[in-house]
């Protein structure tokens, strides 16, 4: 009996510390009922030809065109006015090789990724037409190419790693790399042949703050969340999401998310059409809509808290959608 009571108790007090764990592991987790939300539209000249991502500062409207020779349009907010164009293609001492997606916003201008070159561009901007590359740093990483680059704070970044074991890198200010992330794996069919970061490829998000990150991966819809010293904090799965073993996988995100302090606004597609997920950096899913425009790039501006749309087919035209 004794022997009984011992088990009993040891059962009891396991169960105990497993309740007391604070990591939020894997949950299967569904949106509230799906909303339909209307844009209001405003008609610009027809220059937004295959934007590749929208970001705002200092009461703009960015566009980064990644294939056109000048790369940049300001637009003044809210009215969507045109102010110019800049930002050239080339070497030259305000020009830019290939960027990433990712760029800080920041007061009086942004700052940038070069792919090519390995340097962080930080760069003036005003409404008035000013615009120059004020500073160049070279990363001194042996890595080259470095992709979802993401800006964290205490001046430290955050890239894909190159090795197959680990899902990032973390730069920090003295040079130093740190490995981290586990893949997720056997949630994907891989073949022998295939590398990780391609079978698992994500789309990442930071908090203006530089504090948090998020993934939102391509072929499973999943959603992780790390903090800036690559402690995983959350990673929650959709009921939806089923291991995917067809030849042809199915994409759920293939637009850059869009995030500020609170939120996270990610666009997937469904089978009625474009839908922007809203979550919150605690990994939960907190509502979806369904959009009446095929938008493909959006950025939200804190002054009026509305969203900015465009869509690959139209460019001449912007979208704004007002979140309840």
């Amino acid at each position: 009996m004794k022997r009984i009571y011992i088990l009993l108790a040891s059962l009891f007090i396991l169960f105990f510390l497993l309740e007391g764990c604070t990591y939020s592991g894997k949950l299967a987790e569904k949106f509230p009922p799906l909303e339909e939300l209307k844009a209001d539209s405003i008609s610009i000249p027809p220059i937004l030809l295959s934007v590749t991502r929208l970001f705002v500062t200092d009461n703009m409207l960015v566009a980064y065109q990644q294939r056109s020779d000048t790369m940049f349009s300001f637009w003044k907010l809210p009215e969507c006015r045109y102010l110019f164009r800049a930002g050239s293609r080339g070497e030259g001492p305000d020009d830019f090789l290939m960027l990433d997606r990712t760029f800080q916003e920041m007061s009086g201008g942004f700052k940038a990724f070069e792919i090519a070159s390995n340097k962080v561009k930080e760069v003036a901007v005003d409404s008035v037409g000013t615009f120059k590359v004020v500073s160049a740093k070279q990363l001194e990483v042996e890595q080259r190419g470095l992709n979802r680059f993401l800006f964290l704070k205490n001046d430290s970044y955050c890239f894909i790693s190159d090795k197959e074991e680990y899902e990032y890198a973390l730069l920090d200010k003295d040079g130093t790399v740190q490995y981290f992330g586990d893949y997720p794996e056997g949630l994907l069919e891989k073949k022998e042949e295939e590398l990780n970061r391609f079978v698992y490829n994500k789309l990442t998000v930071t908090n203006p703050q530089g504090d948090k990150f998020a993934a939102f991966y391509a072929y499973i819809k999943l959603c992780r969340i790390y903090n800036s010293k690559g402690e995983l904090l959350k990673e929650t799965m959709l009921e939806s999401s089923q291991k995917d073993t067809s030849e042809e996988k199915t994409i759920y995100y293939s637009s850059y998310p869009y995030a500020d302090e609170n939120y996270i606004y990610v666009l997937t597609d469904k089978e009625e059409g474009k839908v922007l997920e809203i979550w919150d950096w605690e990994g939960i899913p907190r509502a979806h809509y369904l959009l009446d425009k095929p938008v493909n790039c959006l950025a939200r501006a804190s002054t009026d808290g509305k969203l900015y749309a465009v869509c690959q087919d139209r460019e001449d035209v912007v979208y704004i959608y007002n979140i309840p």
